[in-house]
């Protein structure tokens, strides 16, 4: 019994040198008030508490297990926050509309992911970002945060927040290419809609094995303040696939306190008979303890036969003020103009066809 316990504590020390191990839990708390008018009769405005202004709130665990031989195992799972009413987000279980979850509940909507990185690249399984929503997430000043800044293309478009795989797929494979390519990168992605080979539309003999099955990659190439990367994605529907692709770039030059991100995106998305463009420009200028940050973007909605092609323009303007290396106070102010028949609004405001809305932000956001 003796001996065994010694070769037991032997294995577990042997064990605990090669694997090991650590978890950590983070997160963002972002809270602002938000001031939003649209014009024309039978406009309204709106004067809000709302979340996620300058960063998304979250909440995650994370976690990386030293396997030895350059490989390593690690999980990811965070979870969206609504900080000013204590509630969560949704997600999806098949990439459809039908697995849309309850609002409100607390879910891994985020990220939920495990995998295996090594030397070849990471293999990630679970639910994950899809290519083609990472440049619009690097290459946009703003981000993607929920607040009158964001990216009107991503906020407005046909797959944005509207499609299940605007932003994230579940039943996700995915594969990253290794950092050790001279500055090339990349990823692939297959997702699953998890329809049995018998499944038809409801009321109908028309098959939808394939629906809310997703495809996508993204490559690019980065150097020196050089960064470019091109995405596309794909995802099948019984009403009609939805095809996003996107080209982003970024140049960043001066000095390390003064150094100008000069970014822009071109954007191109279609489902049925509809296609749209968009076009971003924008920078991004540190200034002593803070950053001013603009941008311009144009959307134009082409639906087939169309008499009109309603568009979208929209010019944020925006600064961050760092009071630490964690915590910030901000704000922002933007424009929206339509034409030809459209009717984008900021946040919570109501504007009439070719009209316009305008708004003002003002957020503290903490990261832990």
């Amino acid at each position: 019994m003796k001996k065994y316990l010694i070769a037991m504590a032997a294995a577990t020390a042997a064990g605990g040198a090669l694997a090991q191990s650590s978890v950590t839990l983070f997160g963002v708390v972002d809270a602002s008030v938000i001031y939003t008018r649209g014009s024309g009769d039978g406009s309204a405005h709106k004067t809000q508490l709302g979340n996620s202004g300058n960063m998304f709130s979250r909440l995650g665990f994370r976690g990386t297990e030293d396997l030895g031989g350059g490989l390593s195992a690690s999980f990811w799972l965070e979870m969206g926050l609504q900080n000013d009413s204590g509630t969560g987000f949704p997600s999806n279980s098949n990439n459809q509309a039908s697995g849309n979850g309850t609002p409100g509940v607390m879910s891994f909507n985020r990220r939920s992911t495990v995998s295996l990185a090594g030397p070849f690249g990471e293999v990630r399984m679970g639910r994950d970002y899809v290519p083609a929503f990472w440049n619009t997430a690097i290459f946009d000043p703003f981000g993607t945060g929920g607040g009158i800044g964001a990216n009107q293309i991503y906020f407005s478009g046909l797959g944005g927040l509207v499609a299940p795989t605007g932003t994230r797929a579940s039943n996700s494979v995915g594969y990253f290419l290794p950092a050790s390519l001279g500055g090339f990168y990349g990823q692939v992605m297959y997702a699953m809609g998890e329809n049995d080979s018998t499944s038809v539309l409801p009321g109908t003999q028309v098959s939808n094995k394939h629906d809310g099955q997703h495809t996508g990659a993204r490559f690019g190439y980065q150097s020196g303040g050089f960064n470019v990367a091109i995405a596309t994605g794909r995802t099948r529907y019984a009403s009609g696939d939805l095809r996003v692709t996107n080209l982003g770039a970024a140049y960043t030059f001066g000095p390390s306190l003064m150094n100008l991100k000069l970014t822009s995106e071109l954007y191109k998305e279609s489902k049925g008979s509809t296609d749209a463009k968009g076009v971003l420009v924008g920078f991004q200028l540190p200034i002593g303890p803070g950053e001013i940050k603009a941008s311009y973007a144009r959307y134009r909605l082409e639906p087939l036969n169309a008499v009109l092609e309603p568009t979208t323009s929209k010019l944020a303007l925006g600064y961050v003020h760092n009071l630490s290396k964690r915590t910030a106070v901000y704000g922002t102010i933007a424009r929206i103009s339509n034409k030809n028949g459209a009717t984008q609004a900021l946040a919570g405001a109501i504007t009439r066809p070719n009209r316009a809305s305008s708004g003002v932000e003002f957020g503290m956001r903490h990261m832990f």
